[in-house]
Parts: structure tokens; sequence; C-alpha cells
């Protein structure tokens, strides 16, 4: 880094050390870092930790005990290198408020600017999760910001009073800095300053970022850049190093010391030390950070993989946003991890059995070997195939799922396995969990194999129908009895999980909020407007009664303001609505009441009025967010008795960042004509149901009825708000709606068409898997000539001489005899053919008794036999020659497809019918309703699965009538390109497809 240029007379007033060229003197980096090596671990802080002796102020500012304006300090909080916070009254409105200084010797006009700066930009922020600023002023020429009080101190403080956190709960307060991060980076704010001591604690766990004084604003905005270009600010154990070289900043930067703020939190130490300045940013800039892990066992190792990404040297290394972050996080708060469920682990299972089976086959063709070979090597080959076979899938088991915890099936359905510790198992866990699972349901199987048939397979073959079906059944049997002590209560857990401390969990979906997309009118020249009190009047909004609401302007702070104007003797804002800053509820911001001014301000928040909103049905997906919010804030206004006297629709405010404020009033700007509301007898979940009622319906003009609105909802929102009117309390509310914020709401295209691709993933991979059996097959019938038609034939013979056929003309046995004796004798006094896996198989019991006697009482067949034989069996062996479609081009196609039709299509209908839906609705958490929100009955799915698998069977019909016009590849083809043209169209349209709009369904999560 070149060396910048040192003007001699450019001196700290604080420290007396020279400054580079440029940098003003409230910026001396001596200053900054001295103020922020504290921070480290083992040093003292400057911060004021409850009882501990209160360090030397700076000079000019103000006691405790003392009085600043019209606030009176009560006990410094915290001290840095600007100036200091101090706990205050604000005498004059009675609130408590932190109030931060400007020290006096630091004073300047680039220092005030400065400092009134980072009040414009904390205020642009008004998010739960980032402090609030209420206003900016100059008492006696001294600068000072007032905000929110976060009575819980700082995260710094928590840390050293209690040690470093549970791991839940620093990944809880990590996800809320992130949060508030977010809100910050959507207006073009970045902090640079994040660390423990910034970040304040509320009593009720709330985190809030505070201390915007080093922050930018990435986009155009009013304020000037202060920050000299190149010049060092922050806090080197939480600085990016690219922070700490003066480089171009962006939000990665901000990522990283989120990282290292976690760090902290888990282990009670910054990721670097030193001791001293320059040591520290050389750690910085040339080591890796250590593992947390390392230094406290039993963190989660993927929440350290996650800290650790956050640490990276190279920002293009770390997060590329902040949800990808909190996706990272998520499974590692304190919520408790939802199990997964029994559908979707047996989903999981087959897949990963089918990936195992597709990697075998794979592996056989690769070394030349066809698989029907090793069926009739000897006992011991066999033995050795199966073991092998098995020994791959432990292996397969436990190398990833010990170390990434999860297969690729599970990966594929969202599920984790992970141990007590939420970590990973590990690869003695893994192993032994892979050997529990794969060889307990194939070991009676082999125990009878091996006892009965003494290992060999062909006897098995030979043996048998009822006990070979008897050993089969047996593996689904084993893996049934492993789920016989599965409950909810214990995590649907199988023996094996119980045996290893293991649980197979969902990955938690993080569902974002969703934003309420409002433009603010422009801003007009405010300088020349009147004034109430501060504030510049922007505009009118109401006339009401004697009260009048205004827009107003604050020009400190950049933002906007409600203004209310009441007449004279109008009671003042009660102390407890005054103290009010809950995010749920309005902010009263100042108030006065005179002869000549009776007003109040309150916060401008950005959104509409739910009453403006309910006008159209609003989706779920938002209005469970809503519900919580008032939820909670009617459950925690409840105990400190500042619950509205009146609830009301009119009274509820949805802000742009989609949260809901309860106010004490009708928003400003409804008009009388908009504001047809039942008041409300006072009950929580009456007020709710009502909110809830309006808001899906779209009908906010007669809130008479509560009670699931008639409109598709998902089936779950549905359950909930039948029961909501029944529910005790907002607690209660709010305990309910909370694992329903989580959820999927809607069914999008994406799942639409993830649903199109189960159907037909097996019926394509089976169809796939057989085209390749007859292949292998064919070449295995090539070095066993004659085996397949003499089986054929065989099976021709039984067919006629069955019950239905026998009385019809066919051939004698003692045709079939001769036929067999003169055309397939090589093959039956073939030991190695006639014995082989393949043939006992399909030849067993009275036909293979047949066919030798056959060959043994006919050795040598006149020509006469011979060709009154052949005569007799030629119409025979003609069908049975005509049904050999395994060498047409088409054929691959038609497999595919019969059994999309008879193994998807004809279940499916059958489903409708008796479960109102499949398998793959069912993995997909799919269901539908009608208009009216009610499930759709049977009948009408039934109705619906035709509409879905018509078009599959009349392309069929089609294919075959073009057949005689356009040849069979073209009539294949076709009719196909149609589906998939007809497919893509359905999955294209917007909430459903073409089969729901003709059947008059909608498809909603469950």
């Amino acid at each position: 880094m070149a060396e910048r240029e040192i003007s001699p007379a450019g001196r700290c007033p604080r420290c007396g050390a020279e400054l580079p060229a440029g940098v003003p003197p409230d910026l001396c980096p001596k200053c900054l870092l001295q103020a922020a090596l504290p921070t480290q671990a083992g040093s003292p802080a400057t911060e004021k930790v409850p009882g501990a002796p209160v360090p030397a102020r700076s000079r000019g500012l103000p006691q405790p005990g003392e009085q600043l304006g019209h606030y009176r300090i009560l006990r410094l909080l915290g001290e840095g290198g600007m100036g200091a916070v101090f706990d205050a009254e604000d005498l004059e409105s009675g609130r408590r408020v932190a109030l931060k200084v400007l020290s006096q010797t630091l004073d300047s006009p680039q220092a005030r600017e400065r400092f009134f700066r980072e009040g414009r930009l904390a205020a642009s922020i008004n998010h739960p999760n980032s402090v609030y600023v209420f206003g900016t002023e100059e008492i006696g020429g001294t600068p000072v910001i007032t905000m929110e009080l976060v009575a819980g101190g700082t995260l710094q403080e928590h840390v050293l009073r209690q040690g470093p956190l549970p791991v839940g709960e620093a990944v809880d307060c990590t996800l809320q800095i992130i949060a508030g991060l977010e809100a910050a980076q959507r207006i073009g704010i970045l902090h640079r300053d994040i660390k423990p001591s910034n970040c304040f604690l509320d009593p009720d766990g709330a985190v809030k970022i505070g201390d915007f004084g080093l922050s930018i604003a990435t986009e155009v905005r009013t304020e000037p850049a202060l920050t000299a270009t190149g010049a060092f600010l922050g806090t080197p154990a939480f600085c990016s190093p690219e922070q700490l070289r003066g480089d171009e900043l962006n939000v990665r930067s901000d990522m990283y010391s989120v990282g290292a703020t976690l760090f902290y939190l888990l282990t009670g130490r910054t990721p670097f030390e030193g001791r001293n300045t320059v040591q520290l940013m050389a750690t910085v800039f040339e080591k890796r950070a250590p593992s947390p892990d390392k230094i406290r066992p039993g963190i989660p190792r993927g929440l350290a993989a996650a800290v650790l990404r956050c640490l990276e040297k190279q920002p293009a290394d770390r997060f590329k946003n902040y949800p990808d972050l909190a996706r990272a996080l998520a499974p590692y708060g304190s919520a408790a991890p939802t199990p997964a469920t029994l559908w979707l682990r047996s989903l999981a299972g087959l897949l990963d059995q089918v990936l195992l089976g597709v990697i075998s086959l794979c592996l056989l063709c690769m070394a030349g070997r066809n698989p029907l070979d090793f069926m009739n090597q000897p006992s011991q080959g066999m033995l050795g195939i199966t073991a092998l076979a098995l020994a791959c899938s432990i292996l397969y088991y436990t190398l990833i799922e010990g170390r990434w915890g999860a297969s690729v099936g599970k990966t594929i359905c969202r599920l984790r396995i992970v141990g007590r510790d939420r970590n990973s198992p590990g690869f003695w866990r893994a192993f032994l969990r892979a050997l529990i699972y794969v060889t307990a349901p194939v070991l009676p199987f082999w125990l009878v194999y091996t006892l009965c048939y003494g290992g060999d397979m062909k006897f098995y073959l030979a043996g048998q129908s009822v006990l070979q079906f008897g050993l089969s059944l047996s593996f689904y049997v084993v893996l049934g009895l492993f789920f016989c002590l599965a409950r909810r209560r214990n995590g649907f857990a199988s023996v094996y999980d119980l045996l290893t401390q293991t649980q197979v969990i969902s990955r938690p979906a993080r569902e974002s909020r969703p934003e309420l997309l409002t433009a603010e009118p422009p801003l007009r020249e405010v300088a020349s407007q009147r004034q109430v009190g501060p504030y510049h009047v922007l505009e009118t909004i109401e006339q009401s009664g004697g009260v009048e609401w205004l827009q107003g302007y604050d020009l400190r702070l950049l933002r906007r303001v409600w203004i209310r104007q009441v007449p004279a003797g109008t009671p003042p804002v009660v102390a407890p609505l005054r103290n009010l800053g809950r995010p749920s509820r309005l902010r009263w911001l100042a108030g006065r009441r005179s002869p000549e001014e009776n007003w109040d301000a309150f916060e401008a928040p950005a959104g509409r009025p739910l009453m403006q909103l309910a006008q159209t049905p609003q989706p779920w997906s938002q209005v469970r967010y809503w519900l919580y919010d008032l939820a909670q804030e009617l459950s925690v206004a409840a105990k400190e008795g500042t619950v509205p006297a009146t609830l009301a629709l009119d009274r509820v405010w949805i802000t742009g960042d989609g949260h809901a404020k309860l106010l004490d009033f009708p928003a400003p700007g409804l008009g009388r004509a908009d504001t047809f509301v039942i008041v409300l007898p006072h009950t929580d979940s009456r007020f709710l149901a009502q909110v809830a009622a309006a808001a899906v319906s779209g009908n906010s003009a007669d809130p008479a009825s509560a009670g699931p609105a008639p409109v598709p909802l998902p089936l779950h929102a549905r359950d909930f708000l039948a029961r909501l009117p029944q529910l005790p309390e907002a607690a209660a509310i709010a305990r309910a709606l909370k694992p329903l914020l989580p959820r999927v709401a809607v069914v999008t295209r994406w799942r639409r068409a993830a649903i199109v691709a189960g159907c037909l993933a097996a019926p394509v991979f089976f169809g796939l898997c057989f085209i390749v059996g007859i292949a292998m097959f064919n070449q295995w019938q090539q070095k066993n000539p004659g085996l397949m038609e003499a089986s054929q034939l065989l099976q021709q013979r039984n067919s006629m001489n069955s019950r239905w056929l026998k009385n019809q003309p066919h051939p004698t046995d003692r045709q079939f005899a001769i036929y067999l004796a003169s055309h397939y004798r090589a093959v039956v006094t073939n030991n190695a053919t006639w014995t082989s896996t393949y043939a006992l198989t399909m030849v067993k019991g009275e036909l293979r008794q047949f066919a030798e006697r056959s060959v043994a009482e006919n050795p040598a067949p006149t020509a006469e036999e011979i060709k009154d034989a052949d005569a007799a069996l030629k119409e025979t062996i003609t069908m049975a020659g005509a049904f050999d479609f395994s060498k047409q081009p088409w054929f691959p196609v038609m497999v595919a497809g019969a059994m999309l039709v008879i193994y998807v299509g004809f279940p499916a209908l059958v489903a409708a019918l008796i479960f109102r839906g499949g398998l793959v609705l069912l993995i997909a958490r799919v269901t539908f309703v009608r208009r009216d929100g009610a499930r759709a009955s049977r009948l009408r799915l039934f109705w619906r699965a035709l509409l879905v698998w018509s078009p599959l069977v009349g392309a069929f019909i089609f294919g075959s009538v073009l057949n005689a016009w356009l040849g069979a590849t073209l009539a294949i083809v076709l009719p196909l390109l149609i589906i998939g043209v007809l497919t893509a169209v359905s999955v294209g349209l917007p909430e459903r497809g073409l089969q729901d709009r003709l059947a008059g369904t909608w498809p909603v999560p469950r």
C-alpha cells in the first residue's frame, strides 16, 4: 500500500498524532483503533458493563445526575471515539431514551455533519431489528441523537456476564442481525461496524443493530460522503481484510463482520487476536480463522463451516447474499428440528436403492459382464456377488451420511441425519446405521436360502413358489419392524435411529416475509411549507371532528411523519403509549399542549392500511405474518395494559416490509366512505378472525362473519382459521401460528412441474431398465439359442390346456412332444442351458417335466411325425413370434408409455376415488380444493384424473390410426409431441393448469 502524504499541520486534537492528508481530526486512525481494540477477548471493554467502575469520561460530556437541556442524564451506557451514549429521561415526554452526545473535544463542522449523518442513516431504517432514532438536535451547541433505549444491553455485555451463548441462542441472535442488515441493504446502506458491542438485546430477546456512525450509503443520496478514500474506519477484530486495506466495500464486507460476531458469541473470543494493532491486522491479513468447534467442542460442524465461510479472506468466497447465509444458519437455531415423515423417508430410501442398482448395473456393464451370467455361477459366486453388493451399499451410506449427513435420496427429499448435537452422525454411527439398515432385511432370506437350499440358486429357483414369495416378503416385513416404535413424540424414530442416537429431520425452509410493494409519492420542496413544531407540513391528509391529520417531514432525519392536530383541551397521550417501542405499534415521536399548539407527531410508516388492501384478496403467504404480528402484540399489550380501547379493521396498518402495526386510532386517510367497520367485542380471537376473513377474501366492507374464508387456501391455513375463534388468548394464537410461518403457502409452477416429473420419473426409469434388460437378455440368448422359443412353446401349451381353452381346437400333447423332441432336443439335453438360472425360473414344475419326458420318450421321431407336428403348431408358433416387439424402433416409447398408464395412470384414478390423491401428490404435499375453499370431492378428483390421463390414452388410439398413413415412428412421436406441448402449457399457466380449470379445482399445499 502506497504511503499517504503526511501533513505536518494535521494533528489529532485528542492524541496529538499526525494525520494523513485529507483526514479530518475526528477520524484519527489511532484514536479509532484504540477505541476498537478493547473488543478483543482479554482486554478491558470501553463499553460500560453494569456494576463495573465508571471510566473517566472525555472532557465536556455530561455527568450522571446532570441535566442536558430537557434530558436528565441517568447513567453512562458506553463511550466511543466520537462521544458517549447515556441512559436519559426526556423531561418533556417522560420517555426513557438513549442519548448520544458528541464529545466537545472532537467538535468540528466535519464531525457535526458526520454525527448528524449517522442519525439520518439510522432513521431511514425502520425495522424491528434496528435501533429506532427519535430525533436529532443541538442543545446549547452540543449535537445529540435521541434513540430508542434497548434495556437489555449489548451482546458483548451479555457474553462478558454469562460467557459464550448456547448454540441455538447465538444463531437466533445472528439471524436477527442478518434481518436488520437486509433491511439496511434494501435501502442502500452498508453498516461497516457490525460487532457485539453495536448489537443490543431487548429483554424479550429481540436483537437490534445500532451505531451507524461508520455507515455509508451505497446508492446516490443527499448526504455527502465524509469518509476519506483509503482511510481505515472500523473495529479491526471484526473488520474484513478489504475494509482494513481501505478498498471499496460491498455487502460481503458486513457479512465478514457478521461471521466474526457469531464467532464471538459462540466462543467468547474474536477470530483473530494480537498484542497490538499492527500484530492484529497482520494476523487478519495472513492467517486463516480457526474453526470455532476447535475452541468450543460441540459446535455443529455445519455451523462452524458457515462461520468460516463468512471469514474467508476473499469476498467472492463468502456467501453470495444474506438469504443464503440465513439458510445455512437456520438449521442450528433454537427451534426444534422438524422430524422427517415416514413417507419422505420411504421415498428417500427408494431413490437410494434405485441409484445403487443403477451403479451396480453400470459397473457390471463396464466390466463387460452380463448380469444374467452371474446367476448361472456356482453358489459361491452368487454369495460373493451378494456380499460385494451389500458391502458397497454399506460403504455408500457410511461415507456420504457420515460426512454430509444425507445420502443422495435424502438430499433430493430435503432430509438430513443428525446426532443429538445436530452434527452429522460421523463415520462410526453412520456405519452402524448402514450395517443394520442394509443387512437386517436380507438376513432372513439368506439364512433360509443357505440352510434349506445349501446356498444353491438352482435348487432355490426350482423350489416352491409360496416359500419364494414368503422369503421375498421378509425383506419388507423387517423394514416395517424397524419402524414399529416410530411415534410423533420420538420424531418417527426407527430402531436403528434409537440404537445410534440419531434422527432424520427435514431441512428447514426459510420463508422470507413478503414485502408490500408500495411507492412513496415524490417529495416536494419543503423549506417553504408551514411548520408544526420542528416538522415541515407537506399536505393535509384528512379533517374530521376537529382533528386534522397532516403529512409532515423531518428535515434533520429526512423522513416523513404523521402530525395530528387536536382541539385545545385535548389531554396528552398517556405515558404508556408514549413509551411504546414495539415494531407492531405506532411510535409516538413528540407532542405539545399549550394555548397556541396542540399536536402529536407519530412515525409515518411506509405501506397501506389493511382496509385498502382488503379490497382485493390477499395471499395467505402474507396474511399469516400479519396475524402473527398482531397476535404477539395483543399478547404483550395485555400484560402491559396497553391494548387499544377499540379493536377494529381500520386500526391495522401494513408496513412496506410486510409487518402489521396496531393503531390506537383509525388509520389516517381512509375517509368515512371506506371505514364501514364493525367494532368488535374485546376478544383477541374474534378480532384476528375478522382480520383474516377480510384479508384473504378481499371483502372488508362486511366483516361480520369470521371463520375460514370461501377462497382456495392451504389446508393447514384453513384448519387454523377454523379453530381460531376457539383459541383462548392471543398468546395461544401466536403459538399456533408460529409453525405455520415457514410452511409452503403456494403451489408454484416449479412444484407443479415437479409433480409432472415425479409421475414420469418411475415409468421412464423402469422402462429404460426393462429395455436394457431386454438387450442384455438378447445378448445372453445368443449364447443359449433356442431356450426362449422352447419356453414360449411350453407356455403356449400350458395356456391351451387351461380351463377356458381346453375345449377349443388346438394341437395335442403328442404333437407338442414331437415338436419339442425334434426342434429343441439340444436345449433340453444341454445340462448347462437347461439348468441355468433363467431356465429354472421360466420353465419349472409340470412344464419342465413335460419337456424332459417329451425328449426321453421320442428319441427319434419319424419324418411323418415331424411334418404333422410342424403343421399343427405352425399357427401357434406364428402367433408367439408376432408379439415379439423388442426389435421395433418404437418399442422403448411403447414400454415407457405402457408403464406410465399401468403403474401411474390407473393407480392415480383409484387413488383419486379412495384417497383424494396418489403417492406423488402426497409426497409433494399438494391437494385440491374447490373455488369456495372446501376440499374437492372424490368424484371431482376422479374426473380431474380422467382429464389428466385421457390425452395419453388418446395418443395411443390416435397413433394407431396414424400408423397406416405415417408409419409406426411418426405415429408414436407426433401424439407424444402434442402431449408434451399440452403439458408445458398447463404447467406454464398461473395458479393452476388446464385440467384444474376444466375440473373446477385449485391445487393448494396440504
